[in-house]
């Protein structure tokens, strides 16, 4: 019997429920940007810009200070992703007689577009985010380890709302394990232990992910890592040397990007008061190079500029002094998962609309569901091979405007 529906249209539909019921990273985040990217025509592997909004600041006294109202910007690189299926024509005839056939086709592919969207987000957050608290290679099963990141965000004038939690599914276990005698509130307290999920507690909304990143240090560790000359304010370049266990000529394997840092004396401040808060400020790896001075020294990129006492943006209480210890969190090629805590304005997700498939007798269907452009088609009948390819498409690139407005918490 013939096909009397549209199987891109019904693919697609699957594929935008799927999303926007299923997605959990991405139905959490900022996508509207997006919007800024949909009158021109864009390719895979091309560099858009993104404008991230300037902070204010408020100076004491009759002498005004002018704000900054040019905004920063970052690039992003556009990825390409797609799915596909391809089916020959007894396949068709046997296996799609009806549309929720089809639906199931749209509903597979959904789930895996959605594994490798959120999987290269929270790659990106492992890789930007600065702030970090819990034990690396230890599951974080108290509720204060993550209630701490929350306070970490609101301590960098995050928006007073809940956040929300990402945990690897060992994570998830430990939690709800830990909490399995609390006794208040009893029925979302006995939900938790009968599903093994958590929903929501001390102002932040759970939800279990296996594509939270999993970081693996470079072979550096923290023997008398030190920085080596106190880097100029705004710098994103901390020179360090001193370090041990390793080629540290192959500074690709010594260090890994994101590999997060303290410095000796360095804390982290208050963005208003500029106060120093009590802990010390993190630094994460962007990448790292040879240094130039020679004699086995390394210049780490850091995601974040270093701004002390003498400027507006001041977001330490002082730069990194000459001498001062370096303490990795994770070290010696030793693994950890990052578990996130996360404001909605911390990430955006940037997508932009694919061109039509030029080919002749396509049957595509294009369609946007939380800010994620998705192309649909099923490609004409291959006689050779007895064989059509339906295919689900999409392009888009994360980024972090706000770094700041999460926290990654070191899991097993």
């Amino acid at each position: 019997m013939a096909h009397t529906f549209n199987v891109s249209s019904l693919v697609s539909r699957e594929v935008e429920l799927a999303l926007h019921a299923k997605g959990n990273l991405i139905n959490t985040v900022d996508t509207r940007r997006a919007k800024d990217f949909t009158q021109n025509t864009y390719t895979p592997g091309q560099t858009v810009t993104i404008e991230v909004e300037p902070q204010a600041t408020i100076t004491s006294g009759r002498v005004a200070v002018l704000q900054d109202k040019k905004p920063t910007t970052l690039t992003v690189t556009l990825g390409q992703y797609n799915g596909a299926f391809d089916m020959t024509s007894i396949s068709k005839r046997y296996d799609t007689n009806d549309e929720a056939d089809m639906r199931r086709f749209g509903d597979t592919i959904a789930m895996r577009l959605i594994r490798e969207i959120e999987l290269t987000g929270f790659q990106q957050a492992g890789k930007d985010v600065p702030n970090a608290v819990g034990t690396p290679g230890t599951d974080p099963g108290s509720l204060r380890t993550w209630a701490t990141a929350r306070s970490r965000i609101t301590d960098q004038l995050g928006p007073m709302r809940d956040c929300f939690g990402a945990a690897s599914p060992l994570a998830h276990v430990a939690l709800s394990d830990s909490l399995k005698h609390a006794t208040n509130p009893t029925a979302e307290i006995s939900n938790q232990f009968l599903s093994g999920r958590m929903k929501k507690a001390a102002g932040i909304n759970f939800y279990e992910s296996q594509s939270t990143w999993r970081h693996t240090a470079g072979t550096a560790d923290n023997t008398t890592p030190l920085v080596d000359g106190t880097p100029s304010n705004g710098a994103t370049t901390l020179h360090i040397d001193g370090t041990t266990n390793g080629d540290i000529v192959n500074v690709g394997t010594h260090f890994t990007s994101g590999t997060i840092n303290t410095s000796d004396a360095t804390l982290a401040v208050d963005p208003e008061s500029k106060a120093s808060l009590p802990y010390l400020y993190k630094f994460n790896t962007l990448a790292t190079t040879a240094a130039s001075s020679g004699s086995g020294d390394v210049d780490i990129t850091l995601r974040v500029p270093m701004y002390d006492s003498t400027d507006s943006r001041q977001n330490m209480s002082q730069v990194p002094q000459d001498g001062a210890a370096i303490v990795f969190d994770t070290e010696d090629a030793a693994t950890a998962q990052a578990n996130l805590v996360y404001d909605r304005d911390a990430f955006t997700l940037v997508s932009v609309p694919l061109a039509s498939d030029s080919s002749g007798g396509l049957d595509e269907n294009f369609s946007q569901v939380d800010g994620l452009s998705i192309r649909t088609a099923m490609h004409p009948r291959d006689s050779i091979n007895d064989t059509e390819v339906l295919r689900v498409d999409a392009v888009w690139a994360w980024a972090m405007p706000r770094p700041e407005h999460a926290c990654i918490v070191h899991g097993g």
